[in-house]
């Protein structure tokens, strides 16, 4: 059971960072519409409101495992936590940090969270990697700053920016510890549940502040086929069903197993935007990719010690 198990975290793990890999192309169709703040706000109400739905008939149907859901307000208290480092913090610092610097720099910051939630978990919560495991994981990353320096970036390189960008490392970090660390008292339904709610309180109080006194910005996408169906995809898909398997993922796996998985998203983006968009799939990008899957491989190959 304990090896089933694993291999289903393995498989949710890498579902959801497949999913967030498409994200980027319809998060682009919807941007075209829609300031970020809008178009975030109606991603996680949407996510909560479906979230919600199931919660209700879990508890209702008295659902156990990663389904169940008996969370009352003050329980989900160490929740808020969870649901302000992701997404609220990650998506603000990333944001930002990308309008700060170019492509390459965010692509080979972001793709430090490995490193970073391996050093983590060895020191909080004691998951010692095997000399292996960080040499494999190290091997991903190179394959991450090969393919993204590849591009042509343009744009000053604000120290800010990078400051931002190493935020959205620690909150991505951070999310991966303490949903490891929670799932023992909380399920998969109840993490995500309220961390949808942080997001959707908060993407919501931004929109509105942004668009005070011009009400019509926050209704007008709503007109826009491209932008509700980029919405669907990001509320349904990449919330909620990316976080549900995230925070599964998280039961199950180390964080160590479960973040190397989040340099997949680099290489699914690339392929989406030159399949979706026509965008350029340079010479170099196949054998990067080529790495990066091997490197994320060979994480997941190597026991824990």
């Amino acid at each position: 059971m304990p090896h089933t198990r694993r291999r289903l975290g393995i498989a949710a793990a890498a579902a959801g960072n497949s999913i967030f890999g498409f994200s980027f192309m319809f998060s682009r169709m919807a941007l075209a519409v829609a300031t970020p703040y809008v178009m975030l706000m109606y991603r996680f109400a949407a996510a909560f409101l479906v979230l919600g739905l199931i919660g209700l008939w879990a508890k209702r149907t008295g659902q156990q495992g990663w389904l169940r859901f008996d969370l009352r307000p003050r329980q989900a208290a160490p929740l808020l936590l969870l649901g302000i480092t992701q997404p609220v913090l990650y998506f603000l610092c990333e944001s930002y940090g990308i309008s700060l610097t170019n492509a390459t720099v965010s692509g080979v910051i972001i793709a430090l969270v490995p490193i970073a939630a391996l050093g983590a978990g060895a020191l909080l919560l004691r998951e010692r990697p095997t000399l292996a495991q960080i040499g494999f994981a190290f091997l991903s990353i190179a394959g991450v700053v090969l393919m993204t320096l590849q591009q042509t970036a343009q744009g000053d390189v604000q120290p800010l920016g990078v400051l931002l960008l190493l935020g959205a490392v620690a909150s991505a970090v951070a999310f991966n510890l303490l949903s490891r660390k929670q799932s023992a008292r909380y399920s998969v339904l109840e993490r995500t549940v309220v961390m949808m709610l942080v997001g959707a309180v908060t993407f919501t109080g931004l929109a509105v502040w942004e668009n005070a006194g011009q009400w019509h910005r926050l209704v007008q996408p709503l007109g826009s086929p491209a932008f509700l169906g980029a919405v669907a995809y990001l509320s349904l898909l990449s919330s909620v069903v990316a976080f549900l398997l995230l925070n599964y993922a998280n039961t199950e796996l180390p964080v160590a197993q479960s973040t190397v998985f989040c340099n997949l998203t680099t290489v699914i983006s690339l392929l989406a935007g030159a399949v979706f968009l026509g965008e350029p799939f340079g010479i170099v990008s196949l054998p990067a990719a080529v790495i990066i899957v091997i490197g994320v491989w060979g994480v997941q190959r190597q026991p824990k010690v």
